[in-house]
């Protein structure tokens, strides 16, 4: 009788530490980024209106550009810095092609190429996107 009962507790202690270890597991491993990042807020800075050349050619970029990230206190940031990023984006879309901005695949490597230099304008791993407002080539 007294081996019964340890083998039954044993079980049951078995189950109880393996549905709570399932769960602390479920919750730090699995949860997927989608659902972690839903309870995240995100702040928007306007950065403006950006016209200029492309590359060698004569072709010409006219676009919006908002810069989007979870840490509120870059925004004042954003503002100082308002000039040394305006030249960085510059260049960086100076330094493209009209091939390369036209697809969609270029689109959004011109985006995180951006992300890329923001972040390193802003010293700050915490730029979550850029969105392109207006996104003309002539």
């Amino acid at each position: 009788m007294n081996l019964k009962k340890i083998i039954i507790f044993s079980v049951i202690g078995f189950i109880l530490s393996g549905v709570f270890f399932g769960t602390i597991l479920y919750f730090t491993v699995f949860r997927t980024p989608q659902e972690a990042s839903n309870n995240m807020r995100v702040y928007e800075f306007e950065i403006g209106s950006f016209s200029t050349n492309l590359s060698n050619h004569k072709n010409f970029f006219k676009g919006e550009i908002v810069i989007e990230t979870n840490d509120k206190r870059l925004l004042n940031k954003f503002e100082e810095k308002n000039a040394e990023l305006r030249d960085q984006i510059i260049e960086t879309i100076i330094a493209k092609k009209p091939d390369d901005l036209l697809s969609p695949e270029g689109q959004q490597a011109l985006r995180q190429e951006l992300i890329e230099t923001i972040s390193q304008v802003m010293t700050s791993d915490r730029i979550t996107n850029i969105y392109f407002v207006d996104y003309i080539i002539q």
